[in-house]
């Protein structure tokens, strides 16, 4: 049974005039100018800085807490030739953590491939972060490990650790997620993590990705210092590919982070120039040149579908691949494992939507779905997509794999709403209600007893009311404001992808403009529309991407119909020919 989603509210961005006058003085289009002071990006420097960061401009890894006694720890478990683990999140900002770690200890480090162990939690039977189930493997490992280094988790870890300790492992920490109130895990190591206090490294948006870069590049360092590298030894810039990936893949922040920036910037190059084999694996799926909306929509969730559904070793495996036929094997298994997730995600964001619906009746600020059978693996995604169709932050939640009594949930928020700091609130309230949890501003994970699912909906509604106050809810969808018919053709294109990177905080540009619909033709599988419209007598053409939930759902617009519609531009080529098209986020008849 279908249901009425509400329209979404198309508001036009504030910016900063002196940003705009300063991008103008720069030689930026106004238009392009106009998109760049609308975001957050540093202004206590010269914007040409904060837009094309250079690598050389890198923050030092030194300036982050802890990593000196991190580095040294690692460069004398490689000269001692000692037995490393790998522990990492399923996700893939974990998984590209992994074979950033890996590929710099075999490649740069020359440590042998068998001094190195790989733990991944899967998802649906381990859970998040180093749990009980993976510390348990690690501990019965015949291989015996000395040092454990984690990546994008650890940080709320620390009952898993002290067992670690305790057994002789010293365990070094890299994540980005943010601290638990009582503080670092007291019996790691070290805990490098550019959120905790009095940590000197200031960029705390960085990706979980890159602070195990980071620990690498350090490493680097103190082994040259040591002589088991040449002072010329390479450098570890071949390794922001898989950096790049998982840093727009997590979206953490693109606007405030000049690090990001740059990094995403260099590793997009070394994508396009296939300098890896799974990279030219990648691009048999597209002629088109990669950008960072690549990353973020077609890398980053085909990585992800094996960790959501499986074990996540399949996409590391993609990722380090040594040979192309290698590569292309696991592209097809990830590519399998992709279909499967959409098809189950369709299944549950539609089932999700009705039991979300039901709550909007009621007035609610937030949305607290659960789900007896539903799928662990995508209820990330579902909340994500029911968060934005409703505009409220949603927590979903299903049954915990091989438990009777547990549940887990991911939560997404809506901007000016902090998720760990509304989980935190809640367990500060109900110290015994949550299990387990963690995450940032934008999303975070818990686990809970079933039993306690209405406490928390409710303790979780009251955390949302207050971060939220009395603010209007629902969709809206975030422009550049109207742009002149006459503008839109391939060089004001290429112009907006001059300012690549694009990611959180620093979105690719949605325009506004008012035209008429003269062509309106079901494509694909009758969701999606090829269109064509007449804008200031100028005839532009797109599609309309999942523009109704079923083929059979009646159009909201019709041909003749004068249309609002909110727009990206891109350049499509077809049979060597750049044209220009539009991709339609929404259309409305025009009052």
């Amino acid at each position: 049974m279908e249901i009425e989603l509400p329209k979404p509210e198309i508001k036009t961005k504030s910016y900063d005039k002196s940003i705009e006058r300063e991008g103008i003085a720069a030689g930026l289009h106004p238009i392009l100018a106009r998109v760049v002071a609308s975001r957050p990006i540093l202004a206590d420097i010269p914007l040409q800085q904060a837009l094309f960061p250079k690598l050389k401009n890198l923050t030092s890894p030194f300036q982050m807490l802890g990593m000196d006694k991190a580095a040294e720890r690692v460069a004398h478990a490689i000269i001692q030739q000692e037995c490393i683990g790998l522990e990492t999140d399923h996700d893939c900002d974990g998984q590209t953590s992994h074979a950033v770690l890996y590929h710099v200890l075999v490649n740069h480090f020359r440590h042998p491939k068998d001094k190195i162990r790989s733990y991944i939690g899967h998802r649906l039977t381990e859970g998040y972060g180093l749990s009980d189930a993976v510390a348990k493997r690690i501990l019965a490992d015949d291989s015996k490990v000395q040092l454990l280094i984690t990546a994008d988790n650890g940080s709320s870890d620390e009952p898993r650790i002290k067992d670690l300790k305790n057994s002789g492992i010293d365990v070094i920490v890299t994540d980005h997620h943010e601290i638990p109130q009582d503080g670092v895990p007291k019996s790691a190591y070290v805990c490098l993590n550019p959120t905790q206090a009095d940590c000197g490294y200031h960029d705390p948006y960085i990706a979980g990705c890159m602070v195990a870069w980071l620990l690498m590049a350090a490493t680097r360092q103190k082994l040259i210092r040591a002589g088991y590298l040449t002072t010329d030894a390479p450098t570890l810039i071949d390794a922001l590919d898989f950096v790049a990936v998982g840093t727009v893949a997590d979206c953490v922040s693109i606007a405030r982070s000049l690090n990001n920036r740059a990094v995403v910037a260099f590793g997009i190059r070394l994508i396009e120039a296939g300098t890896r084999p799974c990279w030219r694996a990648i691009k048999t799926l597209s002629k088109a040149p990669l950008c960072s909306e690549d990353l973020g929509f077609r890398i980053g969730p085909l990585l992800n579908s094996d960790g959501r559904l499986a074990t996540a070793f399949g996409s590391v495996s993609f990722l380090l691949a040594e040979t192309d036929e290698e590569a292309m094997a696991w592209l097809y298994s990830l590519q399998d494992y992709n279909t499967e997730r959409k098809s189950i995600q369709h299944d549950i964001v539609l089932r999700g939507l009705h039991a979300a619906k039901q709550q909007i009746e009621k007035q609610r600020s937030s949305l607290c779905i659960y789900l007896a059978d539903s799928h662990t693996g995508v209820h990330g995604i579902a909340a994500s997509r029911i968060k934005d169709i409703f505009g409220r932050p949603t927590a979903f939640f299903a049954a915990k794999v091989g438990t009777t009594d547990l549940i887990t949930g991911s939560v997404r928020g809506i901007e000016g709403f902090h998720v760990r700091n509304a989980i935190q609130s809640v367990a500060n309230e109900h110290p015994d209600l949550l299990i387990a949890f963690g995450g940032h501003k934008g999303a975070g994970g818990l686990t809970l007893r079933a039993v306690d699912f209405e406490c928390f909906s409710e303790a979780f509604e009251k955390a949302a009311q207050h971060q939220l106050k009395n603010r209007n809810l629902g969709p809206v969808i975030w422009t550049e404001g109207q742009v002149p018919a006459h503008h839109l053709n391939l060089e004001f294109v290429d112009a907006l992808n001059q300012l690549e990177p694009y990611g959180r905080e620093f979105e690719q540009p949605i325009f506004e403009i008012d035209g008429v619909l003269k062509e309106f033709r079901m494509i694909g599988d009758g969701t999606h529309a090829r269109v064509v419209l007449d804008c200031e007598g100028n005839r532009l053409t797109g599609v309309w991407f999942k523009f109704r939930q079923t083929s059979t759902s009646t159009p909201s617009v019709t041909v003749g119909d004068k249309v609002k519609v909110a727009y990206s531009v891109k350049a499509n080529t077809f049979r060597n020919q750049r044209t220009l098209d539009i991709h339609i986020v929404h259309m409305e008849i025009s009052g």
